[in-house]
């Protein structure tokens, strides 16, 4: 559900329905209001303390009792805002207050607009919240359409055009139909993982708490990660359609991967980690030694033409030595040389 100013002030008047009182409560708990569009900071801090207005007690009262329960430092922040936001609605009524928004003859609105002048330059951000059973969809503003699955939710500008990138936050799982634009790459940020796009139809799904899946269907997607605390070397890789990879984003290590190899055999190669094994299928040696150097920290030196064009299958239980069994069972089958350089 979409959260706007209407929205919110819907609720504030005590006129919002079920749905909408349970997305406006899960977007105060996940601090994704832009309080600052109805009062800044410098200006809610400047507002008299001790306003009296009909049941300034227990409102009073009630907030308090909520910040004491909380006992965090953004939801004391958080709560004092919408007291002071309170406070003016008791005194003026909301109708006064969309009144002085429009209107230059108040010394205090008069500050507002000065300070929210230079906002006005930079977009906005929309967020939608499915709490619903079934997939929401949503258009984003450069033509692009996002499928977003129950649980989960999205965050963007709502307008790109004054920016270089198109970036989407998403938390648990969505489809991306991505409209072409060589300008203005389309990110999708997860958890410790950007996945780019210039014109695709892609999905992430984060819905595990500590893995990511990402599967293309149709164009070119990049994957990429910044390094972590693990040592384990940053991700870097392109795929085409009908592929896929699920990553362990903590730990920065492959889970599973499913290749198109590109041979006149047309062979589909797939990886796996299951209850402790390690499964390869008609996977090409190249994608085989990057899974190994990715999740074991080494380095490999090889020749790549001698890799080129070699596919590889084997079952192997899991252990942290296991890569030496592998490797060696790969070069004495294909006769290639692999050489281990030292720990990444």
């Amino acid at each position: 559900m979409k959260i706007t100013k209407e929205l919110v002030e819907k609720y504030l008047r005590g006129e919002a329905n079920t749905e909408e009182v349970k997305a406006v409560q899960t977007a105060l708990d996940n601090n994704q209001l832009n309080l600052d569009d109805w009062l800044p900071v410098s200006e809610w801090h400047n507002i008299e303390e001790h306003i009296a207005f009909e049941q300034h007690d227990s409102i009073k009262q009630s907030l308090i009792k909520k910040i004491t329960i909380r006992d965090t430092k953004q939801r004391i922040y958080t709560l004092l805002k919408y007291a002071a936001i309170l406070l003016l609605v008791g005194t003026l009524g909301w109708e006064s207050f969309q009144y002085w928004k429009t209107t230059t003859n108040t010394p205090t609105i008069t500050s507002v607009q000065k300070k929210q002048t230079p906002k006005l330059e930079s977009p906005s951000n929309f967020y939608y919240i499915n709490s619903g059973n079934s997939p929401m969809q949503i258009d984003v503003p450069d033509g692009s359409k996002i499928e977003l699955y129950p649980n989960s939710e999205v965050k963007f500008a709502d307008n790109f055009s004054s920016l270089s990138t198109r970036d989407i936050h998403l938390k648990g799982k969505a489809k991306f139909v991505v409209a072409k634009d060589k300008s203005r790459p389309f990110n999708v940020h997860t958890a410790g993982l950007t996945t780019t796009a210039l014109g695709t139809i892609f999905s992430v799904d984060e819905l595990k708490s500590s893995q990511t899946k990402v599967r293309l269907f149709e164009g070119r997607i990049q994957l990429k990660s910044l390094k972590n605390k693990t040592g384990s070397p940053p991700l870097l890789l392109e795929f085409i359609p009908n592929e896929e990879i699920t990553i362990d984003h903590g730990q920065l290590q492959i889970i599973a991967e499913e290749r198109m190899n590109s041979s006149k055999f047309n062979r589909r190669g797939f990886y796996s980690e299951k209850q402790n094994t390690l499964i390869f299928k008609n996977l090409a040696l190249k994608d085989l030694l990057h899974i190994i150097s990715q999740n074991y920290n080494i380095k490999l030196e090889f020749d790549s033409e001698a890799i080129k064009d070699k596919y590889y299958s084997g079952t192997y239980e899991n252990d942290p030595s296991v890569f030496r069994k592998i490797l060696s069972d790969i070069q004495e089958l294909h006769h290639i040389i692999i050489t281990i350089q030292n720990k990444i």
